[in-house]
């Protein structure tokens, strides 16, 4: 059908705020696009903070005596700040919840502000908030988290420079934390990004390559495109890189799964289930003879090939690289693999094998793409870097304001606290649901892998090692051990097949599907139906909103106003929960998704995005945060 223009006129959010709308909304239970109306109301999506007439202040208006009440240190700095756009969403969502948002929304939305103008309002605006496709909100929420695409120190175009971030990092620890608060172009289309020769550029998020080649204006290149659907291009390259460590493909058998996590299992049949008038004769109760030594196929073992010269391009094509990178560690020739990674991922050489790069292949952020040279002899050695956002026809847009939120996000992140990263490390022990959902992939993944609530198989556990497995994913496991389940995980992407049983392409094959056989130690076989852990479980999975929210819930069971859930027969012991990568692994598919916006509503949209004055947050916290003492106990956090 499409969407109005009218949907894009009005969208006004600046990107960096929706993942904290979403997290905000998901751990209090309220839809996040009621907690970004009410920004747009109090204060303009905090472009307008002054004090009301009525005394309120900071990002959603608080009276002094109500923020005291149910104002929320959500990045745990030790303040809840009226004026940290953090705290402010979260206090607002906490709010909301103890007004009785999850079962009258409107009574919730006029304790907030006593008037029946301001309700129609907050929700007019959620609803055109909450008309925008959700395809294109899931993607400008990923492009607002992502690695530089430069391993290595650069600067580009009017860019935030080194010793700027270093200066906004060391005032970040000592007062406070800043917002990506960017500018851009309406003409920029590209920027140019300078380093080192030979610096390396590196895949800005999870993906697969689409497209590599060489052409007159953009040299040596490669596309890359995220799961969200935007599409990054590194050009004028010096060298595109041959090879790159890909996950090895491991086997294992449902049933080797349930001997592992034992899980119960019907008692193999010593009796017929029905039986016909005919007696068999004598000839089909005969059994088949067994092959003899002699007839039986032999094995005869493959001796693996060993090159003299396994640098040579026929050898490595043939295994050589392999070789080499089992002997040296180095990748591609010259690379090691310990520097080949970013920090997040370093799994283990016998855990990689050395692949071609071609279109089609599955990258892990952070993987090598190529190296800066000279390609030019008036120019410094640079890429070219791009970015075009989801959808078909959408246009080039200007990477700077992208850019430099990557740079800023890398020292003094908006949704951290002041010099510290509660998300991740030893101030991570008890992370509220909010922070596990603003986490990074690379901080959710460790704790995924040490959470003891969480039971994973051994060949799931090398899926989540080495990158393989979407961060939706990881944070939704984190998502049921933080709400009080204990999931047991019985298939990611290794241990199920490419296709499912009704032919369509497995949404596990790209690792963005889990399968749940257990909860709390009770088996989903035989407990499923009304008042069961399956209920219990799928009810919570549903309040999952925003870019997190579920493409498919199967079960036997289907819920009441939930458009994801799915009754399938051969679902009876195990709960799937897949999302579905926005590039699609079915073309006609993805072209219906890529239609919602025409080519003239992107130009539209970047422009819109483009007008949008990004607000400032404080670097320092205001007079009027309050401070906050550790808890005795953990429990009842939030509240």
């Amino acid at each position: 059908i499409g969407v109005p223009n009218f949907f894009i006129d009005k969208f006004r959010i600046p990107p960096f705020l929706l993942p904290i709308y979403q997290a905000a909304g998901i751990q209090y239970g309220v839809r996040w696009e009621v907690l970004a109306a009410i920004n747009e109301i109090e204060t303009d999506y905090g472009r307008n903070l002054n004090v009301s007439t009525a005394g309120a202040v900071g990002w959603m208006q608080f009276l002094p005596a109500t923020w005291k009440q149910y104002g929320v240190d959500a990045n745990e700095d030790k303040l809840k700040d009226p004026y940290n756009p953090v705290d402010a969403v979260f206090g607002a969502a906490r709010y909301l919840k103890a007004a009785g948002a999850d079962t009258d929304l409107r009574k919730a939305i006029f304790a907030y502000n006593h008037a029946d103008w301001y309700v129609e309002s907050v929700l007019m605006r959620a609803r055109v908030i909450g008309g925008m496709p959700a395809n294109l909100v899931g993607s400008l929420t990923g492009l607002t988290q992502g690695h530089f695409p430069v391993h290595a120190k650069a600067t580009y175009a009017d860019d935030l420079s080194e010793r700027e971030a270093k200066r906004l990092a060391k005032r970040s620890r000592r007062k406070g934390n800043r917002a990506l608060v960017v500018e851009s172009s309406k003409h920029r289309r590209g920027i140019k990004i300078f380093a080192r020769r030979g610096a390396p550029v590196v895949a800005v998020n999870d993906g697969r390559i689409v497209r590599i080649g060489r052409t007159e204006r953009l040299g040596r290149f490669v596309q890359l495109q995220d799961v969200y659907g935007n599409t990054y291009t590194y050009a004028r390259l010096a060298k595109v890189a041959k090879s790159y460590p890909a996950p090895k493909r491991r086997k294992t058998s449902p049933a080797k799964i349930a001997r592992e996590l034992g899980l119960p299992r019907d008692a193999k049949p010593k009796a017929p289930a029905s039986a016909t008038t005919t007696r068999a004769t004598k000839r089909s109760r005969t059994r088949a003879p067994r092959p003899s030594r002699a007839s039986a196929p032999r094995r005869i073992p493959v001796k693996r090939r060993l090159f003299a010269h396994p640098e040579r391009p026929n050898a490595g094509r043939s295994g050589g690289d392999q070789q080499l990178f089992e002997r040296t560690g180095k990748i591609d020739g010259s690379q090691s693999f310990s520097s080949y990674l970013t920090k997040a991922f370093r799994p283990d050489r016998s855990d990689v094998d050395i692949t071609r790069l071609r279109p089609g292949s599955r990258i892990v952020a952070g993987t090598v793409l190529g190296r800066i040279g000279q390609t030019s002899t008036s120019e410094a050695p640079h890429v070219l870097f791009e970015v075009r956002p989801a959808g078909r026809g959408a246009p080039r847009i200007d990477p700077k304001p992208i850019l430099d939120g990557w740079k800023l996000l890398e020292s003094t992140a908006i949704y951290r606290a002041a010099g510290k990263n509660p998300f991740f490390g030893p101030d991570a022990e008890n992370p509220s649901i909010g922070q596990i959902l603003l986490m990074s992939k690379e901080a959710v993944l460790q704790r995924v892998l040490a959470n003891p609530r969480i039971e994973l198989y051994g060949c799931g556990r090398n899926d989540i090692r080495t990158g393989q497995i979407d961060r939706r994913v990881l944070a939704t496991l984190e998502f049921m051990a933080a709400s009080g389940f204990r999931p047991t995980v019985t298939s990611l992407k290794c241990g199920h097949g490419v296709y499912t049983s009704s032919g369509n392409v497995s949404e596990h094959s790209s690792g963005n599907a889990i399968d749940i056989a257990k909860v709390n130690g009770i088996p989903i076989l035989g407990n499923q139906g009304k008042g069961s852990i399956t209920e219990l479980a799928v009810r919570r999975l549903l309040t999952l909103q925003g870019t997190m929210k579920p493409d498919q819930i199967i079960t036997l069971m289907t819920f009441e106003g939930a458009d994801n859930t799915l009754a399938m027969a051969d679902h009876a012991d195990h709960i799937h929960v897949g999302w579905k990568p926005l590039y699609g692994t079915n073309s006609k598919t993805a072209r219906r998704i890529n239609a919602i916006l025409k080519p003239k509503q992107w130009i539209k949209l970047i422009d819109r995005l483009d007008a949008i004055d990004n607000p400032t947050v404080r670097l320092q916290p205001s007079k009027m945060a309050l401070k906050v003492t550790k808890r005795a106990s953990s429990a009842h956090r939030g509240e």
